[in-house]
């Protein structure tokens, strides 16, 4: 069960997506219309927002999965077909309950040409039918992480995820844009994906149907999911809460200065995330706590090492990028916060590897304690910043409030000194990185030379720890633990 290989597939995955969407959007655009497009992009956000109905399982039966051994095939397969049975329940009644809910909001809260909405009142069957199977294919996700299947599970995502978008564009250019043809056809695709999770499930994990329901299971899974589930909903809270409170006390037009560094920034995740993923069975099957613990410290680390030099290159040459990408004035105004939530997102990406210890040794009662003794304090940084520093404020509360999160789940998780070691010196990094950005008092010469030698002492700094930790790295990404 190698990590390095795992972690390849994740994000060979997380890019396929991406570049299928950049070619598929603007056709979509194209052959729908605006109006129709942004239905479907709210039809979209409306299903994320449901995704709550999930209550954690999917997670859960991830957890509970990797924490037994492949030979234990009686438990694996009770806790699927305990989850999977829990959550299509759960999604069937949650169908009952939004459909007049998103009845009502086709009615009332879409503003659209008269003569189409009848069409977007009988798209909101297809958002309430699609529920369920989004709850299936998460449980169905959580089933092949947990058992380490991430060759299969991305093997799916690079091959039917893109059809499921090719499918529909087709159906919308070739026969009609209309969402009463679209969307029957995107959920048709979507219903294909899920036979094809379903399948491999079958064959890798339970190796069979043995069909079975066990109610203490299903309490498990419910305490496991609920915890998750507050957790999701605090973090919720917290990441959008500055934008909300820029528009609120700034001004909207603010926010844009704000939010296209943030979503920049945020794109960098998606390394520390697939490696997260592919650690999250060999954490939760790990023979003890102190090789589990090991094993997320040498994450923790291998995250700073590899995401530190580019986000650390983004901070120093963020301006002129800006400045080429968007306009100079955006960039003056843009690039000083941009340089600060980039420090953010480094600390942030480090508390990913915290925080999926917690979860993986089946402790989500402590993520989602740290989350809730946030939330206060972190309301009153953020306006008394803002009120002080104005945008400025926002980014430095974002980074406060981070590293705050970083040193109390690794305190939470046993291993707070090295967490608490590589936080500093790195916002010790991003402090040099935003002052040679910024160029005060520096020629553009200056800044050049003096940035590129910044982010090749970090990058040799990396290197450095990858040379000496290369026997024990290799020992952990490769192999290891046997479940």
């Amino acid at each position: 069960m190698s990590i390095v290989r795992n972690t390849g597939y994740n994000l060979v995955a997380a890019l396929v997506p991406i570049g299928v969407s950049l070619v598929t959007v603007p056709v979509f655009l194209h052959a729908m219309g605006e109006e129709r497009y942004g239905v479907m992009a709210l039809i979209a956000m409306l299903l994320g927002y449901f995704g709550v109905f999930d209550l954690g399982l999917s997670t859960a039966t991830a957890q509970r999965i990797a924490a037994r051994p492949d030979t234990d095939l009686d438990a694996r397969r009770r806790i699927f077909w305990t989850g999977t049975i829990a959550n299509l329940s759960i999604g069937l009644v949650g169908a009952v309950v939004i459909l007049p809910i998103a009845l009502l909001f086709a009615g009332s809260a879409i503003k659209a040409p008269a003569e189409m909405m009848p069409e977007i009142r009988q798209s909101m069957v297809w958002l309430v039918l699609a529920l369920p199977v989004m709850l299936l294919t998460g449980v169905l996700r959580g089933a092949l992480q947990g058992a380490s299947r991430f060759a299969e599970l991305n093997l799916i995502n690079v091959i039917a995820v893109p059809i499921s978008q090719l499918v529909p564009l087709a159906a919308a250019v070739w026969f009609s844009p209309k969402l009463t043809v679209v969307l029957p056809v995107l959920y048709a695709a979507r219903f294909g994906v899920l036979a094809c999770y379903f399948a491999v499930v079958l064959h890798r994990v339970t190796r069979g149907w043995h069909v079975s329901f066990d109610l203490g299971e299903a309490r498990a899974l419910m305490r496991f999911g609920g915890w998750m589930t507050l957790s999701s909903l605090i973090a919720t809270v917290l990441v959008g809460l500055d934008r909300f409170v820029i528009g609120a006390l700034i001004g909207v037009r603010q926010v844009s200065y704000y939010t296209v560094p943030y979503q920049l920034s945020e794109r960098a995740m998606f390394v520390p995330s697939a490696l997260a993923q592919a650690m999250f069975p060999r954490v939760s099957g790990a023979p003890d706590e102190g090789e589990a613990r090991a094993l997320s410290v040498r994450g923790v680390m291998a995250i700073a090492a590899f995401c530190g030099p580019p986000m650390v290159f983004g901070a120093v040459f963020l301006h002129p990028f800006l400045g080429w990408w968007i306009s100079p004035g955006f960039a003056q105004a843009a690039a000083p916060l941009g340089q600060v939530i980039l420090a953010g997102f480094w600390l942030n990406a480090l508390g990913m590897a915290c925080a999926n210890h917690l979860t993986a040794r089946g402790l989500p009662r402590l993520y989602a304690t740290a989350h809730a003794i946030e939330v206060v304090p972190y309301c009153l940084l953020l306006y008394g910043l803002m009120h002080w520093l104005g945008l400025l404020g926002a980014a430095l509360a974002f980074v406060a409030r981070v590293y705050a999160d970083d040193l109390l789940l690794a305190y939470l998780a046993g291993f707070l000194r090295p967490v608490a070691l590589i936080a500093t010196g790195g916002l010790a990094v991003f402090v040099a990185a935003h002052m040679i950005g910024a160029g005060l008092l520096l020629g553009e010469t200056t800044r050049v030379v003096l940035g590129l030698g910044l982010v090749g002492l970090t990058s040799l700094a990396s290197l450095a720890w990858v040379s000496t930790q290369r026997d024990s790295l290799t020992a952990v990404l490769r192999g290891g633990w046997r479940q």
